[in-house]
């Protein structure tokens, strides 16, 4: 009976239907891997307030089952809050603040509606995936699963099972990738709130496609950053052109030292409880898009390519696309257009995901 439940998550997120063109991104001669990235200098990855609830219709993500309600600001939101992002046209990888890392209007795209996790994937979700031994080859997702609906090709491939740890006992040694700066902990305990890491492309896939959702293309994840067609510097930004920046807004690098946790160090506490940095919503309400952690997108990393509707590039190049920064990274790795590649077996402290879901109407409980 509980292979058979598995087995109707796993394939809850498999339809597959529509069309996409195949788009692409490049990385810009000023965004090198580590530029601005203070003492992780050989890392390679750079408002609206929705209120509190929003779950959607049919209940919360499997994740949050039976957790209590303490992400954001307030301690009072489902960790598992996903918020609507109202479709349309923008620009990859550019804003209006007219620098040097401002991009170009070369490369339009188009994002139908789609639903984005409020917050970055926290200990807690995961421990619950961990706990039901999923994730790994053991007990792999099946095929097709966490594919976007509008995306043919995009879910779960069998042939990834090798790149997931070989049992749970497996995965959870994996996950303490940085005796200091890991966030898992063996028991429940102060980090539940906080983002996981120590994860890798596969690890994020098998998850959200357990979770009921997938990993955002590169393309929503822009979109939803940029603040759609308002192309904002930062997901803050208003202006859009505004590069207003400090630690209220995201824990980040800022040339001098690691300031998520006020002070200057680079540590542990600089990994901030998801949602605390209060200014700095994005326009849909998501927090911490940019800074605490670098979030794994669907996309092959590949140079941009004309113009695309509800599209990914899923052609096979060595990195996958890695976006928002750290808090190890510097203000030019959070930029909302900033794309940077990132080997899929990668598993750093620096690193983790959010999940996209498919639209639906949500309600306040």
């Amino acid at each position: 009976m509980l292979a058979k439940m598995r087995a109707a998550v796993w394939l809850s997120e498999a339809v597959l239907s529509g069309l996409c063109l195949v788009a692409c991104g490049s990385v810009r001669p000023t965004d090198v891997p580590g530029k601005d990235g203070g003492p992780n200098g050989n890392v390679v990855d750079s408002g609206v307030d929705a209120g509190d609830g929003g779950i959607p219709v049919g209940g919360e993500a499997i994740s949050c089952a039976g957790l209590p309600r303490t992400c954001g600001a307030g301690g009072t939101d489902s960790c598992c809050n996903s918020l609507e992002v109202l479709g349309g046209t923008f620009y990859r990888s550019f804003d209006k603040a007219q620098d040097a890392k401002s991009g170009t209007t070369a490369f339009p795209a188009t994002v139908s509606d789609f639903r984005l996790d409020r917050y970055e994937v926290t200990v807690g979700r995961f421990r619950a995936f961990v706990n039901a031994g999923m994730g790994t080859q053991a007990n792999p997702p099946f095929t097709r699963a966490g594919a976007h609906a509008n995306i043919v090709g995009s879910g779960w491939d069998a042939s990834w099972n090798q790149s997931l740890a070989a049992d749970t006992a497996a995965l959870i040694a994996a996950l303490k990738c940085s005796p200091t700066l890991q966030t898992w902990t063996d028991e429940p305990g102060a980090n539940e709130n906080r983002p996981m890491n120590c994860i890798t492309w596969f690890d994020a896939m098998a998850f959200c496609a357990w979770d009921g959702g997938y990993l955002p293309t590169e393309a929503e994840w822009n979109y939803a950053a940029a603040g759609g067609a308002e192309q904002r510097a930062f997901p803050w930004s208003v202006p859009a052109s505004s590069l207003a920046l400090d630690r209220f807004h995201a824990s980040y690098y800022d040339g001098t030292g690691c300031v998520g946790n006020g002070d200057l160090d680079c540590v542990l506490s600089d990994l901030l409880a998801v949602g605390t940095t209060t200014a700095g919503q994005g326009r849909w309400g998501h927090f911490d898009l940019s800074g605490n952690v670098q979030e794994w997108l669907l996309d092959w990393m590949a140079t941009y390519v004309g113009t695309c509707v509800d599209c990914a590039n899923l052609a096979i190049t060595p990195n996958r696309v890695i976006r928002g920064g750290s808090f190890g990274d510097g203000a030019g790795a959070i930029r909302s257009g900033t794309r940077l590649p990132q080997a899929p077996t990668a598993r750093t402290h620096l690193g983790g995901v959010r999940c996209a879901r498919a639209p639906s109407v949500t309600v306040n409980p």
